[in-house]
């Protein structure tokens, strides 16, 4: 049996519910467990659509050839229906007929009857590649269904048969939607790695003629119109040869529904597949979008309620929100997911009834609707216990934190408060040792150093022993929490840093853990003296590295970030000369160097790629695209522009003292720039975050003497005025008028 995960995942339902409740409706089907009721709530006013769509979350109590559902209509009469989609241990889309549907016209879809045989008005269609549209007496013509499958390993297809092969040997469903495209760059549903996504369903031809279909796909794709072949690229390639039309076919095309079949398949790194045209009339060469228009909908139906003989069904489907990586250059390792889990229906159960969360990594919750972080990638067992009484139902879900590589539409990018906010109430002691550790870096790289240190003690208490291999980048944590702090102990904080450098310490960790050190202590603790004994550590790690950092490439970067690390507390310290000697130095590790006009075009496109990247509140990718240029042009760090951006970021995603730090570095050295005011602005407001209102109105004021006339000012003049007034100092004597 094919296994789903991600948002079609599986599920194994455990019933316990024990006095009857009754159905509203009467139950037309004897011998069937479950069923859906289903509204179409406000029809489309476009003529001639005589299909309903809709989504149902069976869970696994379907049939796992789908061959027991059933669409009756209000009054019980069999509906002619398709399923769309199905995944045996998840949910379906389902298509069924809906002539000229008044708002509010209700049905009913049955699931749940393993001894059923396929209904004569299920209208089957064949899942070879090619096959063309399903055949019956009535047939759905709105709608086009994008699917993603699991992509087994082996060679590229080459033919349709070898894509009918390996489409046949896959072992997982991801997930299925009705969309308007053949345009996409990624799997919504699952991890973008090895996977097979399928186009299937309708398009509307607008007029008779001569078309030009292009498609542009990594790795292979094949396409088909009414079951004939459209335009096949098979085998291994990437998309850069088909990014201006190269792949086309020219086709004639009667006006009117025609149906389109489109497969492309994943192996790793970059994904697309996108099928475009030139209808007549365009110009030679000159390809495109398909309108999304051309893709004819089905009218939107809604599950109101799930239900059994005796009462509601439970049912969820978990919803991928958000996402954080670890900070470039930090570690490489990691990911924080934030996922919505919703009661479907909530509605349909009685006025009372509890529902209780169980996420499988040892948390729990309350409530028809939760949000939860996952620490760590894997599989989860997720649960949902309603209770009404004396009467319980469960229904659980082995849920999977996958990779995400890519902050979209689907999934975005997270923030760090928002996650420290859904962890601060996580029981440590339910925690293992690989969600513990993520949660210490959680709250690490977040900002939270005082949290982090709780948590690392705790993890240190536990699990140091027992898994020594994780114990160095947890101690790692928690020294830098230690000295972010604030607390006295910087000798437990130095402790920890040369205990995470062991003999079996990758280089890169070492070094990394070096360079923060090197960073914290000369600047937060202001003890740049202890940088030249720390710098001796970095060499010597350096030279006993194995393979040899110029075999190395991550290494050599590691080692680079620390002598930039060394460079920042002398610039810190008012060093400019000698920080400028050392970033040289990094640049000059670099290897080659770069000619002047390209370093000048590279270093005028960072702030434009951080500025969108800020739009689009992918803070990671900013705070990448600062590190590199750090990285490359670490000259320039004595400019404060690379200050400035990386302040803004962190202040955008929460990490106030981080941000404060940055842009007070940015404002002392960068007099006169053009973003000073801003910079300025975005420093008080990060230490108002932080408490520190004296320097919230020192800031203010510098800016507002400035006599500069613009938005930063102008917020400055009015937060002055808004601030309470200063309180005399204690025993001063007030003022005589």
């Amino acid at each position: 049996m094919l296994r789903a995960r991600g948002a079609a995942g599986w599920a194994l339902i455990v019933l316990v519910w024990t006095a009857p409740l009754v159905a509203a409706d009467g139950w037309h089907l004897a011998g069937w467990s479950g069923r859906a009721i289903v509204t179409i709530a406000k029809p489309l006013s476009v003529a001639g659509v005589d299909t309903a769509a809709v989504r149902i979350v069976h869970q696994g109590r379907a049939r796992p050839d789908g061959a027991d559902f059933r669409v009756l209509d209000a009054v019980g009469k069999p509906v002619p229906f398709q399923l769309s989609w199905h995944d045996p241990d998840g949910y379906s889309l389902l298509a069924f007929r809906a002539v000229k549907p008044v708002a509010g016209a209700r049905f009913f879809v049955y699931f749940g009857n393993s001894q059923a045989a396929r209904a004569g008005e299920q209208v089957v269609a064949s899942a070879k590649p090619g096959a063309g549209p399903p055949k019956g007496s009535w047939i759905p013509h709105q709608g086009l269904v994008f699917a993603t499958i699991q992509r087994p390993e082996g060679e590229n297809p080459k033919t349709v048969a070898d894509l009918a092969q390996l489409m046949a040997a896959s072992k997982e469903r991801y997930g299925a939607r009705y969309q308007q495209r053949v345009a996409d760059g990624h799997n919504p549903f699952g991890p973008s790695d090895y996977y097979i996504s399928s186009y299937r369903g309708w398009i509307r031809i607008p007029r008779d003629g001569t078309y030009h279909f292009c498609t542009a796909s990594n790795e292979a794709s094949f396409s088909f119109l009414d079951g004939k072949p459209l335009i096949h690229w098979p085998g291994r390639h990437t998309s850069e040869r088909g990014a201006r039309g190269e792949k086309n076919q020219k086709i004639e095309l009667k006006a009117g529904l025609h149906y389109l079949e489109y497969y492309h398949e994943e192996v790793m790194l970059k994904q697309v597949a996108f099928l475009g045209w030139s209808p007549p009339g365009s110009q030679k060469g000159h390809f495109a979008a398909i309108p999304e228009a051309l893709y004819p909908l089905p009218h939107p139906a809604t599950v109101t309620g799930y239900e059994k003989t005796d009462g509601p069904l439970p049912a969820f489907v978990p919803a991928y929100l958000d996402t954080i990586w670890p900070d470039p250059g930090v570690r490489a390792a990691g990911q924080y997911t934030r996922v919505r889990l919703a009661v479907e229906s909530v509605g349909s159960f009685p006025k009372g009834t509890t529902f209780r969360w169980e996420f499988g990594d040892g948390q729990v919750a309350a409530g028809a609707s939760v949000d939860h972080v996952y620490l760590a990638m894997g599989r989860y067992q997720a649960k949902l216990t309603a209770t009404s009484g004396k009467h319980r139902q469960s229904v659980t879900w082995p849920l999977e934190v996958f990779e995400v590589q890519h902050v979209a539409g689907d999934i975005s990018q997270g923030r760090h408060p928002d996650y420290v906010k859904l962890t601060a109430g996580y029981e440590l002691k339910a925690l293992d040792a690989k969600n513990l550790k993520e949660l210490v870096h959680l709250y690490g790289e977040s900002g939270q150093a005082q949290q982090a240190v709780t948590v690392g003690r705790a993890w240190v208490a536990r699990f140091a022993a027992s898994q020594p291999e994780q114990a160095p980048a947890v101690r790692r944590v928690l020294a830098l929490a230690v000295l972010s702090a604030g607390e006295k102990g910087i000798e437990e904080a130095i402790a920890n840093f040369q205990a995470s450098i062991t003999a079996k310490t990758p280089t890169v960790e070492a070094l990394d853990s070096l360079a923060q050190l090197i960073r914290l202590v000369g600047i937060r603790r202001d003890k740049p003296d202890q940088t030249p004994a720390l710098l001796k550590q970095v060499n010597d790690v350096a030279v006993n590295a194995k393979p040899p950092l110029q075999q190395d490439a991550t290494a050599k970067m590691a080692y680079r970030r620390a002598i930039n690390a060394a460079g920042d507390v002398l610039l810190w310290h008012g060093k400019t000369a000698e920080a400028r000697g050392f970033y040289k130095r990094v640049e000059v590790l670099a290897g080659k160097p770069i000619p002047r006009s390209v370093r000048a075009a590279r270093i005028g496109s960072y702030p434009n790629s951080i500025r969108e990247y800020l739009v689009a509140r992918n803070y990671g990718a900013a705070l990448g695209t600062v590190e590199r240029w750090e990285d490359q042009f670490a000259t320039e760090k004595v400019k404060g522009h690379t200050f400035y951006w990386r302040g803004v970021t962190l202040a955008l995603r929460g990490q106030h003292r981080e941000a404060s730090e940055y842009l007070d570095l940015a404002v002392t050295i960068a007099v006169g720039a053009e973003w000073e005011n801003e910079a300025r602005w975005r420093l008080a407001l990060a230490f108002e975050a932080i408490g520190k209102p004296r320097r919230v109105r020192i800031e203010l004021a510098k800016l507002v003497a400035t006599g500069i006339s613009d938005r930063w000012t102008d917020r400055a003049r009015k937060k002055l005025k808004a601030l309470p007034a200063k309180k005399p100092a204690a025993g001063s004597k007030p003022k005589t008028p």
